[in-house]
């Protein structure tokens, strides 16, 4: 006989929501542990871990629980996704039809992440085929210093992350053209602008100003010929004279 189960900490969160449903899946299909690990195919041990309501299990074991279970996978996935949002803290969902550059692109596939629920870097790149679309590399590029995805990358995070079907994919592909368009755009308005101020300094440098002015040293008037009228003058016998030059 096999040892009682412990009691889940009563928090109404989904973690428990969660715990609690695998447990009654169990119960309901007359299992004792040792007999669904054999069923699963893991140990008796990771099962009670799984239905302990203390951490979240990987979504391949809680999805072998409850295939053993008989119960329905789908409210399985939903449920775990739900644990592994809230595992995540508070946060500001965004949609890909609202992207508009990159920093939004960014923040709608941080809210798809979540919504898929959060899985690790080796489960993205197995759902995305396996064949290095998605680089672990890459990857914690992307989430730890915000590097900006290419087109492959993200029509292969949004596969990974669960969007099917060519028209979903399509929002996803236009959210990565525009954002490619506004970089565009900004990279030709800097251009511009740089362009902008290297004439007007060339300008500047040929306009000679001929101003009536007051040397500041012995206060005799003289015509000059200057680059910028504001400038102080000093006469050649004053600074010959070695008096101090001071504004």
């Amino acid at each position: 006989m096999g040892r009682s189960e412990g009691p889940i900490a009563k928090t109404g969160s989904a973690r428990y929501t969660l715990a609690l449903w695998l447990r009654s899946q169990r119960e309901s299909a007359g299992l004792s542990y040792e007999r669904l690990a054999i069923e699963a195919t893991y140990s008796p041990d990771t099962m009670r871990r799984a239905a302990s309501g203390r951490r979240i299990p990987t979504l391949k074991v809680l999805l072998a629980f409850a295939g053993a279970c008989g119960a329905d996978l789908h409210v399985a996935e939903g449920l775990w996704k739900a644990a592994r949002r809230e595992l995540g803290g508070p946060h500001r969902e965004y949609h890909v039809a609202y992207v508009v550059d990159f920093p939004s692109l960014y923040d709608a596939m941080q809210s798809l992440y979540r919504r898929a629920g959060s899985p690790s870097y080796g489960e993205l790149d197995r759902r995305a085929g396996g064949n290095g679309r998605l680089p672990k590399s890459t990857l914690s590029r992307f989430f730890s210093k915000g590097s900006i995805p290419g087109r492959n990358f993200t029509l292969a995070f949004a596969e990974a992350c669960g969007v099917r079907g060519e028209e979903k994919l399509e929002l996803w592909e236009l959210a990565w053209l525009r954002a490619a368009g506004r970089r565009d755009w900004e990279r030709r308005q800097k251009v511009a602008q740089q362009r902008k101020l290297k004439r007007i300094r060339r300008r500047r440098a040929r306009v000679m100003f001929h101003v009536f002015a007051r040397c500041l040293g012995c206060y005799r008037n003289e015509w000059l010929e200057v680059q910028d009228p504001d400038d102080v003058f000093w006469c050649s016998h004053c600074v010959d004279s070695k008096i101090p030059l001071v504004r």
